[in-house]
């Protein structure tokens, strides 16, 4: 059972209304939007809930257990201080946000409704609505690590070390022309092998597109053009003459992590499991001299 603050409690025994509600998201590279559906804004310690923001919640869908509870926010991109394009390049993927029911009289009561992280946005012409997960996903992950073969760090994490900026592991390239959200062929003039491209990322870094970056499938040259292939469509297409740049891949092998990036020390695996064909291989019926198949 939730204690509300004396102050609180007493305003909701005196039978007057002087509460609202107000959200706060908050993006991954920092950037905060705060609404409230009060009419004039709400400053709640270092955040001013702007009522100029409009959005609406959904009723807050939970149960009495560990799964996750849903919510909902939507809202009109022009009143909710939202650009379709951030959406579009996924800067509002996994914003958190929090709930809360503030006294417009003294906005330094205020009562935590619920949080939790926007886990897909739907947009609707100039209309989106936020799907929120509000338990914490932190709850839901893996703890711990299996033994296999492969390296189970992501590349260019602090476990892998590897730094992707590095001039030898990236290449920069000019969008020629655009064929679809998944194909394009663009300039190139380093020296890379184009196969070691596969699997990694490629980064728009101007124009419309700037900023989103989409794991590449396949790299040929073609003509004294790069053809890609992405393996995920684009949402905002980029133009030609835009600049992208391309990292090189990792299939997780401890022969690629040692040559391609010189990282053996580094490598998350184990390379010299047996595998499943050894826990099945018999006695070898003849040169068995103890200790060898």
């Amino acid at each position: 059972m939730r204690s509300l603050l004396p102050a609180l409690d007493a305003k909701w025994r005196a039978g007057v209304t002087t509460l609202a509600r107000a959200w706060r998201l908050i993006r991954q590279d920092g950037l905060v939007l705060a609404a409230t559906e009060h009419d004039r804004d709400l400053q709640v310690a270092d955040t001013l809930f702007k009522a100029a923001f409009s959005l609406s919640e959904s009723p807050v869908e939970a149960e009495l257990s560990l799964s996750p509870g849903h919510a909902a926010l939507s809202g009109a991109l022009s009143l909710a201080g939202m650009d379709a394009d951030d959406i579009k390049l996924g800067l509002w993927d996994q914003a958190r946000v929090e709930a809360f029911l503030i006294d417009w009289q003294e906005p330094t009561i205020s009562l935590p409704l619920w949080s939790g992280f926007v886990q897909t946005i739907v947009c609707h012409g100039s209309n989106f609505e936020l799907n929120i997960q509000t338990f914490e996903p932190a709850m839901n992950q893996m703890v711990g690590r299996l033994y296999a073969r492969s390296c189970d760090a992501s590349l260019g994490d602090g476990r892998c070390g590897v730094n992707l900026n590095d001039p030898a592991y990236r290449a920069t390239a000019t969008i020629m022309a655009v064929q679809s959200d998944r194909a394009f062929t663009a300039s190139f003039v380093q020296e890379f092998d184009l196969n070691a491209f596969s699997g990694g990322m490629l980064r728009v870094v101007s124009g419309r597109a700037k900023g989103l970056s989409r794991p590449i499938q396949q790299v040929e040259l073609v003509g004294g053009q790069l053809a890609v292939k992405l393996a995920q469509p684009m949402p905002i297409l980029p133009a030609q003459g835009d600049a992208v740049t391309f990292s090189l891949g990792c299939d997780k092998r401890y022969d690629t992590c040692r040559t391609r990036f010189g990282n053996g020390l580094n490598f998350r695996g184990v390379p010299t499991l047996p595998g499943e064909a050894a826990t099945v291989t018999g006695p070898s019926p003849a040169g068995n001299v103890g200790g060898k198949r």
